[in-house]
């Protein structure tokens, strides 16, 4: 050490190469070609490769479009929990993924044709295909790179990709399964059809927006003789009420519940049959009154009783159904098996005709009376005119209503039956087991197995097949004579072995005769001409199968995945769509736990959207604050519920990353010239404080292991916050720069703070490494000592310091006098008493701190103040003050040990100016001061210098 020649350059002052200003939108970018220069993911995982694997199955999100701030939330807390696992020695690799088939993309490519002068039905289908998949692979890349811009460390040179062409053979190779177990059938049933993207759609591609209906009340006259044999009045008619009239053509039955009471009122324009409990409603609704209400008769008395179609020459049955309620209507539903999963099930039970008038674009066929060619949005209006004409429309109004639409389009649907790809849920008990299988998952947050568990219960048999070209095939096999299909594994795994080498173009491009054996002939006709399946799978199925094709393909990875982690409406998705392929397939579900967040909002709580302008891009985030900011933003939000993002709490965080950031800085500042191999000081002679703090530390670590162990980054970050604020800026940092200011840069004191901030330091940067990994790995840096290259090679290290209970209690209580007359000293600033603490001198009452009896100097170096003096011999009044500038505060030591001021009994603690020179070092006030280099010091300092020369 150069002998200094001035008291500036007898001063040990913070050093460090951690700079103040983080500057992380320049310098993460650094960090991370650092990282992929070191192979920091590969090297990772060769340290695990003997430990315990934790498998965490990334859900793959859409390539299409720039990642949003749900993207950014999403995969940052997998990143966390990958690095906590990691940290915690465990082998955590992490393989992204990317959902790559399906209709937005098909869509976007088709606008790319048009744009150049070609319509998709004149672009060959194999080019189109090519094309989609350039696109895709487009998106794949901008969306890597900006999801590593993120931090998230995996092994982004090996995604999986569902377009990958092993990836599709195992598509193929899952279907055979369903084939061979017999759960896949073909079959009409109503379901989800958008007529402006001319497709079927899963229930996780609906959404519900408001939309205004024709409600309307509509007569079914029973036929000759049949009223009256039902005890009604032989004039009488049923109502019912529905929202969709363009329906009405396809009409076979109206449903009763068995055990409604059903009554015949006498009106002025009719007589007509009502649920009871609900007459009253109805004749509201109508405008009409009643002159006389019959005698109730029970739904089930009326079963089979015919009635006319309201404007078709036919009979319709009354039938029963339990779905019938009272919540609005007439208690009478109107029946079309072919619009609707619950007329469909319940005219499975009566034979019912399954008619399906409407094609695929929406429009009425040839021959539908009154609205041949029409659009059904059309036909209902020319609908309400024909049943006003006959005299069967008793009453319509507009109503507005939640109704599903395409979640592409932002179209309203159809329900429609049409011939589909059916996994049927019943078959093999495949509902049954899907609910068993969720009770044996623990699912985090505990609502979400009631939510799934809901979900499958009463969910219909999954469609599986779409109507358009980009996707995955449905390798089914059909006799060209009977149409019956061939469900054959074995043909399955055929057609596997050539898309294994030339992708789904080898379903669409080869001849259908490859696939089948030799002299292969239908088992039904004995016809030996057949075709393929033009239909592509659900990309639910896709992505619902990735627990077999990347789990149960990849050395690195293990099924069943240790947890899935995605968005909340992923109980109807990816969650659903992986549990039922997988159990269907292997009878168990894919994954042990689930863990789910919510969604952004704005700072209002609003949804986000391009409309409202209150979008908030992760790319704009990270360009203005860092990847470290966002990440510390998701770590302090609660991401089991819904969160809010806007420029005051992004703000908020920045200022939140920087009191950390400068906390490190002065931890790592502070270890200048500490060599951890030769200077550390051994525990049991250390001073109690740096014992007191370590034991802090301590308990701080395990909170913060314990909340990252149970996926609760909000606790963690919240006590790392505290420990950084309050700990150890608030106290222990600021307690500490006398010593390692002015102490000897060698002596036992001074080694005793850095040996303490030296251990804490490691453990701190170890705990933040997962949540902000950027600013972790440049403090691990700057950390003195030899370790790993990086954090992120680490693990979290134990930290077993134990403060004896004498020291635990003599600290805080300490901590809680320094809370206590810190606000008294502020008042002495205020008021222009003292310009510094160290001007000031503290006197206690020695009965109210026998406990720290012969500790006067310690306490006022915790207090930072020049002297602290106990005595009984205080005085008792305000007119009694001592010599010199003394204020009169009062307070008293509550039973916590804080001292509070404002408390008009006997005084407590009396506070003031202490009368003596500054020292020019220190700047302690002491009686008298020595002439050393540059100016005058107390006799500690020089001691202090002299010993250095």
């Amino acid at each position: 050490m150069t002998t200094p020649t001035t008291l500036k350059e007898s001063v040990s002052l913070p050093k460090t190469d951690f700079p103040m200003r983080g500057n992380l939108p320049k310098r993460e970018p650094e960090r991370l070609a650092q990282w992929e220069s070191q192979n920091l993911y590969s090297r990772l995982l060769a340290e695990r490769a003997d430990a315990e694997l934790f498998v965490l199955h990334d859900g793959p999100p859409y390539a299409n479009g720039n990642i949003h701030i749900g993207h950014a939330v999403n995969k940052v807390l997998k990143d966390f929990i990958v690095r906590t696992k990691s940290m915690r020695g465990m082998r955590a690799p992490y393989v992204p993924g990317w959902d790559c088939h399906g209709l937005p993309i098909e869509l976007k490519v088709e606008e790319q044709f048009i744009k150049k002068g070609r319509k998709k039905e004149d672009v060959p289908p194999a080019e189109f295909r090519t094309a989609c998949r350039q696109y895709a692979k487009g998106w794949v890349d901008s969306q890597r790179e900006e999801f590593k811009r993120l931090g998230i460390l995996g092994d982004w040179d090996n995604p999986y990709l569902t377009m990958n062409f092993g990836y599709e053979a195992a598509i193929v190779r899952e279907l055979g399964k369903l084939m061979e177990s017999g759960h896949l059938v073909r079959g009409a049933k109503p379901i989800h059809w958008c007529p402006s993207c001319v497709t079927a759609l899963a229930e996780a591609e609906i959404e519900y927006h408001d939309h205004t209906s024709p409600a309307i009340f509509v007569a079914f006259p029973f036929a000759d003789g049949e009223a009256g044999r039902h005890r009604l009045p032989e004039e009488a008619a049923l109502v019912i009420w529905t929202t969709t009239p363009w329906t009405l053509p396809a009409n076979q039955a109206v449903a009763l519940h068995p055990d409604f009471d059903y009554v015949a009122l006498d009106t002025d324009k009719g007589q007509f049959v009502v649920a009871e409990a609900l007459q009253a409603q109805f004749l509201e609704a109508t405008g009409l009154s009643a002159h006389f209400v019959g005698e109730p008769i029970k739904g089930r008395d009326l079963e089979g009783a015919k009635l006319q179609h309201p404007f078709l020459e036919r009979w319709v049955p009354v039938i029963l159904g339990d779905h019938v309620t009272l919540e609005a209507g007439t208690g009478a539903v109107h029946t079309a098996p072919g619009h609707g999963q619950e007329d469909f099930e319940a005219g499975q039970r009566y034979n019912l005709p399954v008619e399906n008038p409407v094609d695929d674009h929406g429009r009425f066929v040839e021959g539908i009376p009154h609205v041949a060619g029409m659009t059904t949005k059309a036909a209902n209006k020319v609908i309400l005119e024909v049943l006003e004409g006959r005299g069967r429309l008793l009453a319509h109004s507009p109503l507005n209503h939640s109704y599903p639409h395409c979640w592409r389009c932002k179209g309203p649907i159809l329900f429609r039956a049409t011939e589909q790809w059916f996994i049927q849920m019943e078959h093999d008990e495949l509902r049954a087991r899907a609910l068993a299988e969720i009770d044996l998952t623990q699912w985090i947050p505990s609502w979400g197995r009631e939510r799934i568990h809901n979900m499958v219960s009463g969910r219909p048999d999954w469609c599986i097949s779409r109507q358009r070209a980009w996707g995955a095939p449905i390798t089914v096999v059909e006799c060209g004579d009977c149409r019956a299909p061939l469900l054959d594994r074995r043909i399955a795994e055929r057609v596997a072995e050539f898309v294994e080498q030339e992708g789904v173009d080898a379903w669409f491009e080869r001849p259908v005769s490859d696939f089948l054996p030799e002299g292969e002939t239908c088992p039904h006709c004995g016809s030996t001409e057949f075709t393929k399946e033009t239909d592509i799978l659900d990309v639910w199925f896709d992505s619902g199968v990735s627990q077999a094709a990347v789990l149960k393909t990849r050395d690195d990875l293990a099924w069943p995945a240790d947890l899935y982690l995605e968005g909340s409406d992923q109980h109807r998705g990816w969650f659903q769509s992986s549990l039922l392929a997988s159990v269907a397939a292997n009878g168990q579900a894919p994954y042990k736990a689930v863990l789910t967040h919510g969604f952004v909002l704005d700072a209002q709580g609003r949804k986000m959207s391009k409309s409202l302008g209150n979008t908030v891009a992760p790319q704009e985030v990270i360009g203005k604050f860092g990847a470290d900011v966002l990440r510390l933003w998701v770590a302090s939000e609660d991401t089991r519920s819904d969160v809010r993002i806007g420029g005051e709490i992004l703000d908020r965080q920045a200022d939140t990353y920087r009191r950390l950031r400068n906390t490190l800085r002065y931890l790592l500042g502070s270890l200048d010239g500490f060599d951890p191999a030769t200077d550390t000081i051994a525990w049991d002679d250390l001073l109690p404080l740096e014992r007191f703090m370590l034991d802090r530390a301590r308990r701080t670590g395990a909170k913060v292991l314990a909340a990252y162990e149970g996926y609760d980054f909000q606790a963690a970050a919240r006590e790392l916050h505290r420990f950084c604020n309050e700990d150890l800026s608030a106290f222990y940092l600021d307690v500490l720069k006398d010593r390692l200011y002015i102490e000897a840069r060698d002596g036992a004191l001074r080694k005793s703070a850095q040996t303490a901030l030296y251990l804490i330091g490691d453990r701190l940067i170890r705990w933040l490494a997962p949540l902000t990994p950027f600013t972790a790995d440049e403090a691990w840096e700057c950390l003195p000592g030899k370790r790993e290259s990086s954090v992120q090679l680490a693990t979290f290290a134990a930290a077993d310091w134990v403060a004896s209970e004498g020291e635990v209690a003599r600290y805080t209580r300490l901590m809680g006098l320094r809370e206590g007359v810190l606000p008294l000293l502020e008042i002495l600033r205020r008021d222009g008493k003292i310009g510094a603490s160290l001007e000031a001198e503290v006197r206690f009452r020695t009965e109210d701190v026998l406990d720290l009896t012969g500790l006067e100097e310690e306490v006022a170096d915790i207090l930072i103040v020049s002297k602290v003096t106990f005595s009984n011999d205080l005085p008792n009044r305000e007119d009694q003050g001592f010599p010199g500038q003394w204020t009169h505060i009062r307070a008293q030591i509550d039973s916590s040990g804080t001292a509070t001021s404002n408390i008009k009994s006997s005084p407590r603690i009396w506070v003031g100016r202490l009368a003596g020179e500054k020292c020019d070092r220190c700047w302690h006030i002491v009686p008298e001061r020595h002439e050393v280099l540059d100016g005058q010091v107390c006799g500690r300092c020089r001691d202090v210098i002299v010993g250095a020369q």
